[in-house]
């Protein structure tokens, strides 16, 4: 099912319907550390001024206990926001779906412009289907359909289903971040006393000191810890699938993929080189994980059909030019108005090589910037829509520097880092 916006909306009634607001969390949490820092400062503050804590005025005391209290209460409001998002929507509604965004009514309505839907896909449960729609603000719309088949029309009619969209899904979510700052709570209370308790040994500086330095040092430990054991981000494109692990990222080709296998904890790639790639899913359900095996599969499978290649699409590809020389090589072959009539190139057949994941990435890059040479406003409109494809995050800027006129050597090693990232 095509979205076409000639057609009328796609209509669907949902079981439950509703947004789990991640974003909120987040804000209300960064206020609840914002204020406990505000708090421990201003103590810090006084004790320096007023070194006898009775010689302190009221007046002082009190922008420091509003905000302890207003702390207590945007963690109450962050825990009850989160709890909410843990349960899911629950009240009935229907869906009205175009290639403009989609509309929902439930408990209220909704408008999700397609702008703003940043990342979608289906999960697959015993009665139905459930779809999700990741807002660019991190918030999640869900709504629950009766089939897999609704499932995928609600995707398809608002021009965000696989073959125009990047998957980009975060596995783990709050639940695994928390568990992972429990964990580094202890190790962290430890080191950041010890520090505290020698640099009062040592210096003895005031008390309200010690304990400021002791929480930033435990807040700055278990962070630490966060960032770097935060669950990871799989963007799947039509190129391939690339993973962020907290600090480090890595990106793989379809066509490198050998097999993938599904189990408990973990997705594992077998790559035709004999290493292996395990994309970490603690803290995932089951259907998420299922929905990303699925998605990752399909690329494997389309990456192994067989494809015509034509030598006369080779004009596009850098075949080891510098920049200098493959740009002009392209604009050569734009010159001609009509068609690419030095290679026999149509342009039907150059925009078919963009738009085709299996070419290369310095062919797509090729073919973008040859477009654009030809009709900028075409070529970027073009290319935009292929770049919301393509899960490697330099190749994606490559190909919109491209369309833009640019191909300078910044773009040209991204199309080779492209080929032969592994």
């Amino acid at each position: 099912m095509s979205a076409d916006p000639a057609q009328p909306p796609l209509e669907i009634a949902a079981r439950r319907v509703g947004t789990r607001h991640h974003a909120l969390v987040r804000h209300l949490t960064r206020a609840t550390v914002a204020l406990v820092t505000f708090s421990m400062s201003g103590l810090l503050v006084l004790s320096l001024i007023y070194p006898r804590q009775s010689a302190a005025p009221p007046w002082a005391l009190i922008p420091v206990g509003l905000a302890l209290m207003a702390s207590v209460a945007t963690a109450a409001a962050a825990l009850l926001a989160q709890i909410a998002c843990w349960i899911g929507p629950l009240a009935r509604g229907r869906l009205s779906v175009g290639e403009a965004g989609v509309q929902a009514t439930g408990l209220r309505s909704r408008f999700i412009p397609r702008d703003d839907i940043a990342a979608a896909w289906v999960l697959r449960e015993p009665s139905g289907a459930i779809v999700e729609l990741r807002r660019r603000n991190g918030d999640v719309f869900s709504a629950t359909t009766a089939t897999m088949e609704e499932a995928t029309a609600v995707l398809d009619a608002a021009g965000v289903d696989p073959a125009r969209r990047a998957l980009r899904m975060p596995l783990g979510g709050a639940a695994a971040n928390l568990g992972v700052g429990l964990a580094a709570s202890l190790p962290a209370s430890c080191v950041s006393s010890m520090i505290g308790g020698g640099i009062a040994m040592a210096f003895n500086p005031p008390s309200a000191a010690v304990g400021f330095l002791v929480i930033v040092l435990f807040t700055a430990f278990v962070l630490g810890a966060v960032g770097l054991l935060a669950p990871p981000v799989v963007a799947v494109g039509s190129d391939g699938l690339s993973v962020g692990e907290g600090r480090r990222a890595w990106f793989v080709t379809f066509d490198e993929i050998a097999a993938v296998e599904s189990r408990r904890g973990d997705i594992t790639l077998l790559l035709r080189d004999g290493r292996l790639r395990r994309i970490s899913t603690l803290g995932t359900s089951e259907a998420r994980r299922e929905a990303l095996h699925a998605r990752i599969t399909a690329g494997v499978e389309a990456a192994r059909a067989p494809l015509d290649l034509s030598s006369r699409l080779g004009a596009l590809d850098r075949n080891g030019r510098s920049a200098e020389e493959w740009r002009e090589a392209l604009r050569r072959l734009a010159a001609a108005r009509d068609g690419y009539r030095q290679t026999g190139l149509t342009r039907d057949e150059v925009e078919a090589a963009l738009e085709d994941p299996r070419s290369s990435p310095d062919r797509r890059i090729g073919a973008a910037y040859a477009l654009a040479a030809m009709d900028p406003g075409a070529a970027s409109t073009r290319v935009r829509v292929v770049a919301e494809t393509v899960a490697h995050e330099p190749v994606r800027i490559a190909l919109e520097r491209a369309a833009a006129g640019e191909l300078d050597e910044e773009v040209a090693d991204a199309a080779e880092e492209g080929r032969g990232k592994g």
